[in-house]
């Protein structure tokens, strides 16, 4: 049965006449005057004054300020009520019980309500019953309860260990303290009504917690944490400097309370509420600025191509906005550090091609790395630093260290590099490292003043091992590179393949119907053969009986070892295609002319055009022919002379033979300007509608020929091509088509058994395709080393494709370094060439390194637009 107990106590505001009962001990089946009369008083019945109307409105505010609530425990006096937590300080001012129903007075006493209305139906009378308080009570005047009240009392869990009854009966039994009851004196009010108000309670408690300024207060669930907050009594942009660091304290303690485990957080998020206004704002009146780190400052140096002077004016900008850059000097001294000492230039002996077809030797600038292992082992340690380092899913054998070296010929400059495979883009420009750059052109001569000191070097990396792994080093780069660096006469001889020694006849053949007489190549037939060939005197003309090994090779490098080029493979194919496309076009174009003239298709000067067309075509390839081949004979001369000395009989046969070409070249020209009148006299071939038809959807897929090379193709842009199969029709497409086929399975970073075969399949089709539909067309070098060696290097690469074993790295390291010479052609601390290229060899070093490129921020995706 609910008991609802109240412990009378003296009060001022009380009736005089009230009778002050002594609390005695009892049983809760005992016989009790103090309960008895407080069943007396709350039975109910007719009041004792009647309501004056001022006193009704009173107590209708006052129950819809405290609505009623169940409480077991409410009546029963302190001594028999032990609470389970810490909160048994709050009591009622009036009955000096816990507080059931609390109302705020006026004088921000907290009362129960129960108690309030008591007061005022038994006096009469609208005065404040707080102590010394003559404050006149009106609705407007009593308030609900602070919340922080409400709620304690509501989570606080009560036990009265006389009548057993308890409150929060969903506590779990453990939190139901037992408390011994002993006789207590009467509650004096007069003597703890001060002491006993909510400030007080709270400042004891603030006084006895373990933690400055926080309260935590268990209940019977979650447990409640208080903060001690002061109130400021000046606007806070008036207050001190001390205030406002105590405030700052407060509020950091106001958030870990909130969030212990990270308290930045709650910070992070009402940053991130306000405005962008209000951002800067905040910003700039706090003082905080965002530093850039010498790293990333170095790699947005690196990553833009930019001087010393335009990183002072970016750093300028940058502190007008809060944001400040490292300094010069820190950075600077990290360019340092990272490229290290392992640089050098100079003006060397280079030889150049003059437009008479002689070569003759002027100094040029040459910038090189001296020690090549110590670069290539600092790459390494610089990516296992970075956690950089892979073995493609094993591809790679775990024991393994590979690296690619090559060249290429870009610009006005040749470009010796490697490439650490083991990366996860080892055919990217971040990872290939030029370690030789001279503004010459590539004859054999310059590459061996250039390549000869790491000779050496590279024949003793293939052997080294860096920490407990075996390096493993392959040679990589275009047809005309690999020729030269093995000794080969080049794509005119007649055993133009590096791989085997195949002769161009036996090319134009399909595989099933060679009499198999071709053999593969080795370093020991590259150096037999040669040293026959110096032996049987050196003459150039017969350089084809010795598999056209016109030189030594440069280094020792296993053929097994020697990437087959895919990129240029790629590019080389597509070109043939396109010119037999092109020429096609041509003849509609003459066609329709005609038609429209009013002759007919088979009309003489149709015919005679047509024949003049082939002509000259055939005689621009012989003449092609003739000056390749007479700057292989000029090339390998001058290398000849420094070599072996000027009175040897080899040289005097080269030069007969020079002069042969050189003849040969003469009339060729008179030849072809012959049939070029006689060919513009009937129809332009690059006027037509369906030649420039083919010209306008080249330019929609934005792929650009080049201005030499005969018109070759941009090497990257012929993969863009080839996604566009479908631009021709006819024989062409499916000519084109199969040939995508064989490009994109090739051009894989990984190639399975299922994937070889496919390709074996793809290439066989193709190949047979191209020679039933143009039977006439020669088979170049590189349609043989698709044909023949593609799938057997892949293979042999433990299934690795050229798009990790490729030299599309090499190809793309060209566009970086024509901006690196356009930034600095202007600065004039580069003024000088050697100076100049050196500068630019350094920053080619920072913007490969894997301290820098980490610093880089991700590339955000483009959205695909919907077609």
């Amino acid at each position: 049965m609910q008991r609802k107990l109240k412990a009378v106590s003296q009060h001022r505001h009380f009736n005089s006449r009230m009778e002050l009962y002594k609390w005695e001990a009892h049983a809760s089946d005992d016989e009790c005057k103090v309960c008895d009369h407080f069943r007396a008083q709350h039975h109910g019945g007719r009041p004792h004054k009647a309501k004056t109307p001022l006193v009704e409105l009173l107590l209708k505010h006052i129950q819809h300020l405290a609505p009623n609530k169940k409480n077991i425990i409410k009546g029963m006096p302190l001594a028999a009520i032990q609470p389970i937590s810490v909160l048994d300080n709050l009591k009622c001012s009036l009955c000096c019980d816990i507080l059931h129903r609390p109302i705020q007075l006026p004088c921000q006493t907290v009362v129960c309500a129960d108690c309030l209305a008591h007061y005022l139906v038994k006096n009469g009378c609208l005065q404040c019953p707080c102590k010394g308080c003559c404050t006149k009570l009106t609705a407007e005047s009593l308030k609900s309860a602070p919340s922080i009240y409400v709620n304690l009392l509501e989570d606080v869990a009560l036990h009265c260990s006389s009548t057993m009854l308890t409150s929060g009966q969903d506590s779990p039994p453990a939190l139901v303290a037992q408390a011994s009851i002993s006789c207590s004196p009467p509650i004096n009010c007069e003597q703890g009504q001060d002491q006993d108000s909510p400030a007080r309670i709270i400042h004891r408690m603030l006084s006895s917690s373990p933690e400055p300024d926080v309260i935590t207060v268990p209940t019977g669930g979650r447990p409640i944490t208080l903060v001690h907050v002061t109130n400021s009594k000046r606007p806070i942009s008036k207050a001190s400097s001390k205030t406002l660091r105590r405030y700052r304290k407060q509020v950091q303690k106001v958030r870990h309370v909130l969030t212990s485990d990270d308290p930045t957080i709650l910070l992070r998020e009402e940053i991130r509420s306000l405005s962008k206004n209000e951002k800067n704002s905040l910003l700039k009146d706090a003082g905080i600025t965002l530093d850039i780190s010498p790293e990333q400052g170095l790699a947005i140096k690196a990553d833009l191509t930019l001087p010393w002077n335009k990183i002072r004016m970016i750093r300028r900008w940058l502190k007008g906005s809060g944001i400040c850059l490292a300094s010069e000097r820190k950075q600077r001294q990290l360019a340092a550090t990272l490229v290290g000492d392992n640089l050098d230039a100079e003006i060397a002996p280079f030889t150049f091609l003059t437009a008479s077809k002689n070569e003759e030797v002027r100094g040029a600038p040459h910038a090189f790395i001296p020690r090549l292992q110590d670069s290539v082992f600092d790459l390494l340690e610089d990516n296992a630093r970075c956690n950089n380092l892979t073995w493609h899913n094993g591809r790679i054998p775990e024991t393994e260290i590979w690296v690619k070296v090559g060249g290429d010929k870009g610009g006005s400059s040749f470009k010796m590099n490697f490439q650490i495979v083991n990366t996860p883009t080892p055919n990217s420009v971040q990872n290939t490292c030029v370690f030789s750059v001279f503004e010459a052109g590539d004859s054999t001569t310059n590459l061996h003043m250039a390549l000869d000191r790491y000779k050496p070097q590279i024949e003793s990396l293939q052997g080294m091992k860096w920490r407990e792994y075996s390096m493993r080093i392959f040679i990589c780069g275009d047809y005309e590179f690999l020729s030269k660096l093995y000794g080969l006469s080049g794509a005119n001889g007649r055993h133009p393949c590096p791989y085997c020694t195949i002769n161009q006849d036996e090319m134009q053949l399909s595989m099933s119907m060679r009499a198999g007489c071709s053999q593969s190549r080795s370093l020991q037939s590259f150096h037999d053969n040669h040293q026959r060939f110096l032996d049987s005197g050196g003459n150039a003309k017969k350089v084809k009986e010795f598999y056209n090994c016109i030189s030594k090779s440069f280094f020792d490098v296993p053929l097994s070892q020697v990437c087959l080029p895919g990129l240029h493979i790629s590019q080389g194919i597509f070109l043939k295609i396109f010119n037999l496309l092109e020429n096609a076009c041509h003849d509609l174009d003459v066609k329709m002319a005609l038609i429209h003239s009013g002759h007919s298709t088979l009309s003489p000067s149709y015919t005679n055009h047509v024949l003049n067309l082939q002509e000259l075509n055939r005689a621009k390839v012989e003449l092609d022919t003739v000056v390749q081949y007479l700057t292989m004979l000029v090339e390998h001369q001058t290398y000849l002379t420094v070599a072996i000395g000027q009175s040897n009989s080899i040289l005097a046969n080269f030069e007969e033979h020079i002069d042969e070409c050189r003849k040969e070249i003469k009339a060729a020209e008179k030849k072809v300007q012959v049939l070029k009148k006689k060919v513009e006299e009937g129809f332009s071939s690059k006027e037509g509608p369906f030649v420039k038809a083919l010209d306008i959807a080249l330019q929609s897929f934005g792929v650009r020929r080049q201005n030499y090379h005969g018109g070759a193709f941009v090497g990257n842009h012929v993969h863009k091509t080839l996604e566009e199969a479908e631009m021709v029709a006819g024989t062409f497409k499916q000519t084109f088509s199969l040939f995508a086929k064989c490009h994109f399975i090739y051009n894989q970073n990984y190639v399975s058994e299922a994937g070889c075969n496919d390709l074996e399949h793809a290439i066989a089709t193709f190949m047979a395709h191209f020679r039933a539909t143009f039977p006439g067309e020669n088979i170049p070098i590189k349609m043989h080393m698709l044909e023949d060696h593609a799938v057997d290097r892949i293979r042999s690469n433990q299934h690795i494709g050229f798009g990790l074993m490729g030299e599309q790295g090499a190809e793309s390291i060209h566009a970086r370094f024509n901006r690196l010479y356009q930034t600095y052609s202007t600065v004039s601390s580069t003024s000088h060439p050697v100076e100049k290229l050196k500068y630019i060899m350094k920053e080619h070093l920072l913007s490969i390194s894997p301290t820098l490129i980490t610093a880089k921020p991700p590339p955000s995706k483009r959205a695909k637009k919907s077609q």
